[in-house]
């Protein structure tokens, strides 16, 4: 027994160059992830139409149209953010990091 090695980790001779990353960069998007992610960015660009419109001087009519239509960008956003949780949960369950969910269907 005194004759064995023991056990060590092996040492790098070259230090890792500060400008390399350490870690792979590439982050996995799903097809379903990817396409609320847009419809969420498209949700963001009209409510910032609509609050730089906002800002204008107006007709009380078109501001309270306007609240209207903001307010409505916004429950389809908390709808799609629901989605987009679902959507990434299904992802790690068919990877195999989180056990299946009764919750959230498959397909």
């Amino acid at each position: 027994m005194s004759d064995e090695v023991p056990f060590s980790l092996p040492m790098l001779d070259a230090q890792p160059d500060d400008g390399e990353p350490s870690c792979s960069p590439k982050v996995y998007v799903s097809n379903e992830e990817k396409a609320i992610a847009a419809a969420m960015l498209e949700l963001r660009e009209r409510a910032v139409e609509l609050r730089r419109r906002l800002e204008r001087p107006g007709s009380e009519e078109e501001r309270v149209r306007l609240e209207a239509e903001l307010e409505a960008l916004r429950a389809k956003r908390a709808e799609l953010a629901v989605r987009r949780d679902e959507a990434f949960r299904r992802k790690m369950i068919m990877l195999g990091h989180l056990p299946p969910d009764d919750e959230i269907s498959l397909f």
